[in-house]
């Protein structure tokens, strides 16, 4: 590994020499391609930093002092850094990006920040920043989010019963608040970094108090691939985020912002947006129901029962099929219930009845004369599948964001990085 090193680093000795020989770095333009950090094969130059710098700097509001630079310049640099790590991954993964994708995103940026078409060009113009500089970033960061989706995607698979315990989970926080929650996340992956990451977020914290306002700062110094939404994570329940952060924020008014917040990983910044209160989903939901019922015999094995009753009902395909399981099972507790509103299921099954593909047979679950299964014949009213299809996107994007946080940590352990400044 040191020999790796060394010989990096004499390349990127040769490349600086090579370059002002070549007429790149005459007097005039020394200071101009300094280099900043060394990362792999690439060279940051300090012109890099600086056209960042004036980019965050006119983005965020964030007052432009001796204090602001020298606390933002070291995160910008480690960005900047991370950058490298990302476009050099993507490479290897044979990730491209089209013109069109950063012309996309741009126009993303002036819908959320109610700027007209053309808005942002307008605005880098005005500040005299190069146009390439804000096209470096988003380029990184869709670049980053395909490498990570084409190298874990597949490998990230849902189950059907991940899907309804979560659905499970929602309901039986229904009753409850929901938050709508924007974040900013600096990450520590060295425990000596974490006094100087937990003074740069609470200079962020100190300048978003000033007036900087918070979706730019996440937009530029996040670490969570929520950053290029602002830090918008959307609405959440009580169970969804961190236990520390969801008793933090549950004491929040909206408009109100707590952090830095030392958690699994690194810092986090959260401003609560929103508040709603509680509505029952279920209200407008009717499920048409057949279930089975097996008893418990006196003096007998509940666990034994539960294996019984998943055994017999777990290959039923129809409503007619678990009827006749019913009959011959206990045809006097068992069959058809009807249609019934899902507002008026006893709140104990509520949630499994809620979780529950049609024609799919549940889990057993305890019922008042013994173990029940349930079967959904029908449903009218609310989108189930687009239920279940919203909580497997967010399963989905929270297992992705936790690959990437752990993809992108490996990647700065292995990698040479020479800092000059």
């Amino acid at each position: 590994m040191q020999l790796l090193r060394s010989a990096r680093s004499r390349f990127a000795a040769l490349l600086a020499f090579t370059l002002l020989t070549a007429g790149w770095l005459q007097p005039g333009h020394a200071q101009e391609f300094r280099i900043a950090a060394v990362v792999n094969d690439d060279v940051i130059s300090m012109s890099d930093v600086d056209d960042r710098m004036k980019l965050v700097l006119a983005s965020t509001n964030l007052q432009n002092d001796p204090r602001a630079v020298q606390q933002v310049r070291a995160q910008v640099l480690r960005t900047l850094i991370d950058e490298k790590l990302e476009l050099q991954e993507a490479k290897k993964e044979t990730v491209s990006i089209g013109l069109a994708e950063v012309s996309d995103a741009m126009s993303n940026i002036e819908a959320q920040n109610k700027m007209p078409k053309g808005g942002i060009d307008a605005f880098l113009k005005q500040r005299n920043i190069n146009r390439q500089t804000m096209v470096d970033q988003i380029t990184a960061q869709i670049a980053w989010a395909k490498t990570v989706r084409r190298r874990f995607s597949h490998s990230v698979i849902v189950s059907d019963e991940e899907i309804s315990e979560e659905l499970k989970e929602e309901q039986a926080n229904s009753g409850k608040p929901r938050s709508r929650v924007a974040e900013i996340y600096l990450s520590v992956d060295n425990p000596s970094q974490d006094t100087e990451i937990r003074e740069t977020a609470q200079h962020l914290v100190d300048q978003i108090r000033k007036g900087a306002p918070f979706p730019a700062v996440a937009r530029q110094f996040s670490q969570s691939s929520t950053a290029n939404l602002g830090g918008d994570i959307g609405y959440v329940q009580p169970g969804q985020l961190d236990p520390e952060a969801d008793r933090l924020i549950d004491k929040l008014q909206p408009g109100q912002m707590i952090g830095p917040v030392r958690l699994t990983g690194g810092y986090y910044i959260y401003l609560l947006i929103d508040r709603r209160q509680p509505t029952d989903p279920s209200s407008a939901i009717q499920v048409n129901l057949t279930q089975v019922v097996f008893p418990i015999p006196e003096g007998s094995d509940r666990a034994a029962v539960i294996a019984k009753a998943k055994a017999a009902t777990e290959d039923a395909k129809s409503c007619g099929e678990l009827s006749k399981i019913g009959r011959d099972a206990s045809p006097e507790l068992s069959g058809p219930i009807g249609d019934v509103k899902a507002s008026d299921l006893p709140i104990e099954i509520r949630a499994t009845i809620l979780g529950a593909k049609v024609a799919t047979p549940t889990e057993p679950i305890p019922v008042r004369n013994g173990i029940g299964v349930f079967m959904v014949c029908s449903r009218q009213g609310g989108d189930v599948e687009e239920e279940r299809d919203r909580v497997a996107d967010n399963i989905t994007r929270g297992r992705l964001e936790n690959l990437a946080r752990g993809y992108l940590r490996d990647l700065r352990q292995v990698a040479f990085i020479d800092l000059r400044v």
